[in-house]
């Protein structure tokens, strides 16, 4: 056989590996299975900016189970690679980040050090269950229940901050 008819069969089988390759890279594990009542579930798209120097924007797909007090939340990138994983209960809170697990006192702790400013996260999962709750320092901007979205920005807070959450329909 010459080196000209080999030329095809490399090829075909290198593209056949590549495409497998690709293929393998873009699977995702089937999801976990949650116990967790369907008022307590969450997911879709949150963008967090703080305004500081540089200034900071976190954007990921969310599934938050739970509430402040007890509960989890994952992030991930627009890829589907694992951003971090946080869970929290009355004895602390635990970020887990690829390479790196670091404990913290408390949920708000744990946000602080994220994010580098604080947010309401009690009247947050009120927001995320519909209920159009103040909280002092933070403005809620939009709150629209059929299209599952929130808006709401710190007000009296440094760095300033804004939270934008949109939802997937269940």
């Amino acid at each position: 056989m010459t080196v000209a008819a080999r030329r095809p069969d490399w090829l075909r089988r290198a593209a056949l590996t590549g495409l497998a390759l690709l293929l393998a890279a873009c699977a995702s594990p089937p999801p976990a299975t949650h116990y967790v009542h369907a008022k307590d579930v969450w997911q879709g798209r949150l963008s967090v900016q703080v305004a500081t120097e540089p200034a900071q924007r976190i954007s990921a797909d969310f599934f938050l189970e739970g509430s402040p007090q007890a509960g989890s939340l994952t992030l991930d990138s627009a890829l589907g690679t694992r951003m971090a994983r946080m869970q929290w209960d009355a004895s602390g809170a635990l970020l887990q980040t690829p390479g790196q697990t670091q404990r913290f006192a408390s949920l708000d702790a744990m946000v602080q050090h994220t994010l580098g400013s604080t947010l309401p996260m009690p009247t947050l999962f009120a927001w995320l269950r519909g209920q159009a709750l103040s909280v002092a320092g933070w403005e809620l901007l939009t709150l629209d229940k059929v299209q599952g979205r929130i808006r709401a920005r710190s007000v009296q807070h440094v760095p300033a901050t804004q939270l934008d959450i949109v939802l997937e329909a269940r």
